[in-house]
C-alpha cells in the first residue's frame, strides 16, 4: 500500500480513525478473466484486421471487411489490455479514510469530491475474499447505494472501528447437544 495520503475535509471535532487504499495490484487485477479473454478477442481480431487490409489492397475486396475488425479489435481493446490501464490509473486517485463519525470515500479519475457516509447510518457489510490479508467490502448505508471498499489490505484494522450493529456484536446461540 502506498504511503501517500490525502487531505480530507473534516469536521470540528473528528479524527481520521483509519485511513487506505486498495492493494495495487489486487485492484488492477481484481476483473483478470475478463482482461485475459479481452486481450484473446484482441489479438484475434487484430490478425482479422491485418488479413482484411491485405485482401483489400492485394485483391480489390470491399472496405467492409476491414472496417469490421477495426470496431471489433476497439472494442475489445477496451475489455482486455484497455481495461487493465484504466485501472491502474484509477488505483492513484483512490482513497479510503474512516474518521469517528464518517467513511469518507474519494475514488473520482476526474475531480477531487470525496463521497461521504454518515457512520450513524451503516446498516451491515458483506465481504469478498481475495486473500488471507486481502478482501473488498460492500458497505450499506441508510438511503444510499451500496459502496465497496476495494482490495483492502489487512481489513481487520477498517473493521475494528466500523460500529457494531447488535445482531454482528451477539454471538449466535448453539443448540446444546442432548443424549
Amino acid at each position: 500500500m502506498s504511503q501517500k495520503s490525502c487531505e480530507w475535509p473534516l469536521d470540528e471535532d473528528e479524527i481520521v480513525l483509519w485511513q487506505g487504499r486498495p492493494a495495487p495490484r489486487c485492484y488492477t487485477f481484481r476483473h483478470w478473466l475478463q482482461a485475459t479473454i479481452g486481450t484473446i478477442l484482441f489479438l484475434a481480431c487484430s490478425f482479422w484486421l491485418m488479413v482484411g487490409v491485405q485482401l483489400v489492397r492485394a485483391h480489390g475486396y470491399s472496405w467492409w471487411l476491414a472496417f469490421a475488425p477495426v470496431l471489433l479489435a476497439v472494442a475489445a481493446f477496451f475489455v482486455g489490455p484497455g481495461q487493465l490501464i484504466f485501472a491502474r490509473r484509477r488505483w492513484e486517485k483512490i482513497f479510503y479514510a474512516l474518521t469517528n463519525r464518517r467513511l469518507l470515500v474519494r475514488n473520482r479519475l476526474f475531480g477531487n469530491r470525496a463521497s461521504v457516509y454518515q457512520l450513524c447510518d451503516y446498516k451491515h457489510f458483506k465481504q469478498k475474499k481475495y486473500g488471507r490479508q486481502l478482501l473488498s467490502l460492500r458497505l450499506s448505508f441508510k438511503g444510499s447505494p451500496p459502496i465497496v471498499l476495494e482490495c483492502l489490505e489487512h481489513p481487520e484494522n477498517f473493521l475494528e472501528h466500523l460500529p457494531k450493529k447488535e445482531s454482528e456484536s451477539k454471538p449466535k446461540s448453539v443448540p446444546e447437544n442432548t443424549v
